[in-house]
């Protein structure tokens, strides 16, 4: 049975959901919602997480139906490419010609049939068909309906369309990442590497925490954890890390609320590897964010040494007062302060300063799967530009004889391996030293830097370098 043929659907100005129609009544429906919420990280900057957490605030849904709507969120997020792939056989439009809010409603229905185990399919098909009556007509409704119908006698019968045989856009839809992004990361770093990299940008986080040595030996907190029903492993290469082989809630985890713990994944515990503060260390974290590299530093460093954090975001550092609390750390400074505009009193006042520099975050697709599809080709020139001047800024805190360590959650080269190039060319008072040194080999590239790659072990794209002022 063919779908019935693409109706012209009512578009919004501003590209926003359509409103409900008055006295429509009914409690919020978990699928309408995960629709608002995917049409707004249509958008530049918004962020799944943060969506679904303020839906989830405001409307208080029972758990199962929570844990749908994030389903339904991310899943679609991580598989748009094939949904995309599977929708344009059935559907007489383009289906970047069709109405935003059809396409994502039909985007998770179809995520729904194709993606989750055991699939819905009868309450995916009436679900859309009810929600495209309330925000448009029967015409939308009949579209929605045969195209959704059509892909569940083809999944049925066996008989769903071949995915593209070029190599690499095959890849691109299998991974559901955008062409530009796979081909330049095969380009870059090989076929298999790539391959590997992006399917893991698929899978879930695990839950990984860091333990806090001012307070706990990670053996203990991992016994704790194991006698209270939570399986876990100790983390390879990080000596605070373990790693939970099941989700959880963290704030019923024991110990948590004592501080004896953080939520990191080892990637980020890297960076406390490369820089190896020692106790006593006055360091900065110039780009702090929530705070928890900072706070692993001043475990480090301990009570007799000093943190500074500085974010140039208002209220980014909120968090961070709240773990410092909770963790008893009481040797970290915030301030509200953009890494280019730093203190002329705080030149040459720090032993260590690190830079995790804002960057196309495309080692952690895993936990951010909207950002593939807010991503620009282009970006990583302007990103490269600012993370230069940032290190070029940040080298003035670092006293003579102290280290300057750069670190991004990207694999782009543009903004690694050749930031650091170009700033060493423009700065030969700073040495590079390998991070062999420093690092698990595992982790260290054979030009000296250290690189995680998602997936790697359970981490998440890491990458670092390690340079030293001169006396």
């Amino acid at each position: 049975m063919e779908p019935t043929p693409s109706p012209e659907c009512p578009e919004n100005d501003a590209g926003r959901y359509p409103e409900t129609p008055a006295g429509v009544p009914g409690a919020p429906d978990v699928r309408d919602e995960a629709c608002r919420i995917l049409l707004r990280l249509e958008g530049p900057d918004a962020r799944a997480r943060e969506l679904v957490d303020e839906t989830l605030d405001a409307l208080r849904f029972p758990p199962g139906e929570a844990a749908l709507l994030a389903e339904l969120v991310f899943g679609t997020q991580r598989r748009r490419a094939l949904l995309d792939w599977r929708l344009g056989a059935v559907s007489h439009r383009p289906v970047e010609a069709l109405s935003p809010w059809v396409r994502n409603l039909l985007r998770l229905s179809l995520y729904q049939i194709l993606c989750m185990d055991p699939a819905p399919e009868q309450a995916a098909v009436e679900a859309a068909s009810d929600i495209s009556r309330r925000h448009g007509h029967d015409g939308v409704a009949k579209f929605v309906t045969g195209c959704l119908r059509e892909i569940c006698r083809q999944k049925a019968e066996n008989k769903l369309p071949p995915l593209p045989e070029h190599p690499v856009r095959r890849l691109a839809v299998e991974t559901s990442h955008p062409e530009w992004m796979v081909v330049r990361f095969c380009e870059t770093h090989g076929w298999e590497q790539a391959a590997a990299a992006l399917a893991a940008s698929n899978e879930p986080s695990p839950l990984t925490l860091r333990v806090n040595p001012l307070k706990a030996r990670r053996e203990e907190v991992s016994e704790r954890l194991r006698r209270a029903g939570h399986e876990n492993e100790l983390c390879r290469f990080s000596p605070w890390g373990l790693r939970l082989k099941e989700p959880a809630d963290t704030r019923r985890l024991p110990g948590f609320l004592e501080g004896e713990y953080h939520v990191q994944d080892e990637s980020a515990q890297l960076a406390g590897i490369l820089l190896d503060p020692k106790p006593g260390w006055k360091t900065a974290d110039v780009c702090a964010g929530p705070g928890g590299k900072a706070a692993l530093l001043a475990e480090l460093v301990g009570p007799e040494g000093e943190v500074w954090a500085f974010d140039r975001k208002p209220g980014a550092l909120d968090k961070l007062v709240a773990t410092l609390r909770r963790q008893g750390i009481q040797n970290l400074r915030t301030e509200t302060r953009d890494a280019l505009t730093p203190r002329p009193d705080l030149d040459g006042a720090f032993d260590a300063v690190l830079v995790d520099a804002p960057s196309s975050a495309l080692g952690v697709l895993r936990r951010r799967p909207e950002a593939r599809w807010q991503a620009r080709p282009e970006a990583s020139i302007a990103h490269a530009e600012r993370q230069l001047r940032m290190l070029a800024v940040s080298a003035r805190m670092v006293r003579p004889g102290g280290y300057l360590v750069y670190c991004t959650t990207t694999w782009e080269e543009e903004e690694n391996e050749t930031v650091v190039e170009r700033f060493l060319e423009r700065e030969p008072g700073f040495l590079f030293e390998r991070s062999r040194l420093f690092a698990p080999v595992e982790v260290c590239t054979r030009g000296g830097f250290v690189r995680a790659w998602p997936g790697q072990d359970g981490m998440d794209g890491f990458f670092g370098a390690r340079l030293r002022r001169q006396e």
